[in-house]
C-alpha cells in the first residue's frame, strides 16, 4: 500500500488527537471555580471558645458550691480539718507550739482559724476548669490536673503557715498578708501552673 501524503496526514492527526483531548480536559478543570473551605465561626475563635467553656466550668462549680448539701456536709468538715492538722504538724516541725482543734491552730500569743476560702478550693477549681477547657489529649489533661491540684495543696499549707509566722512576728502586717498577697499570689500561682501545664501538653 502506498503512504500518500494525505494518509499520512490523517495518523498524524490520529495520534496527535489523544493529546489534545487532554489539553482541553486540563484547560476545562483550570476553568473549574475553586472551592474554598472555611472554618466554622468556633474553630475560627478559640480564645472565645476557651474562655465560654472555662465560664460554664466555673458556673457549675459555684452551683454546686451553693446549692450541694455534700459540700458544706462532708467535703469542708472533713478538708478544712486537715489543712488545719497538716499545717499544724508543719508549725509544730519549725519549733512552734501549737495546738490544733478542729479547723483552729493556735499558740500561747496567737491563733487562726482555717475557714471556707482558706482551704484553696477556688484556685484550684480555677485551675481545672480551665485545664479541662482547653482542647488538649484527656490523659495529658488528668496528670496535669493531678500534679496541679497537689502543688495548689501544698502551696496552701504554706499559706497558713506563713500567716500564723506572720500573725506571731508580724501581727500588725497579717490582714494585708491575708487578703491582699496571699488572695492574689494563689489566684497568680494557678494561672502559672496552668500555663506550665498549656506547654507541656501542647
Amino acid at each position: 500500500m502506498v503512504s500518500t501524503p494525505m494518509n499520512r496526514k490523517r495518523r498524524q492527526r490520529a495520534k496527535q488527537l489523544p493529546v489534545a483531548n487532554r489539553r482541553r480536559k486540563a484547560r476545562r478543570q483550570d476553568k473549574k471555580p475553586v472551592v474554598k473551605v472555611t472554618p466554622g465561626w468556633f474553630s475560627r475563635h478559640p480564645v472565645f471558645v476557651f474562655l465560654t467553656v472555662l465560664g460554664v466550668l466555673m458556673g457549675l462549680f459555684y452551683v454546686f458550691v451553693v446549692f450541694t448539701p455534700f459540700y458544706k456536709r462532708d467535703f469542708l468538715l472533713f478538708c478544712l480539718p486537715f489543712n488545719a492538722k497538716v499545717s499544724g504538724a508543719i508549725l509544730s516541725f519549725l519549733g512552734q507550739d501549737i495546738t490544733v482543734i478542729g479547723t483552729s491552730i493556735s499558740s500561747s500569743g496567737f491563733a487562726v482559724r482555717v475557714d471556707p476560702g482558706c482551704d484553696g478550693i477556688e484556685p484550684i477549681a480555677l485551675f481545672v476548669c480551665a485545664v479541662m477547657a482547653f482542647p488538649a489529649h484527656f490523659s495529658r489533661k488528668i496528670q496535669g490536673i493531678i500534679a496541679g491540684t497537689l502543688l495548689l495543696a501544698i502551696l496552701n499549707f504554706v499559706r497558713v503557715v506563713s500567716l500564723f509566722s506572720v500573725g506571731v512576728y508580724f501581727p500588725r502586717a497579717f490582714m494585708t498578708m491575708h487578703i491582699e498577697v496571699w488572695q492574689t499570689l494563689f489566684i497568680l500561682f494557678a494561672i502559672l501552673f496552668w500555663i506550665l501545664w498549656l506547654k507541656w501538653a501542647t
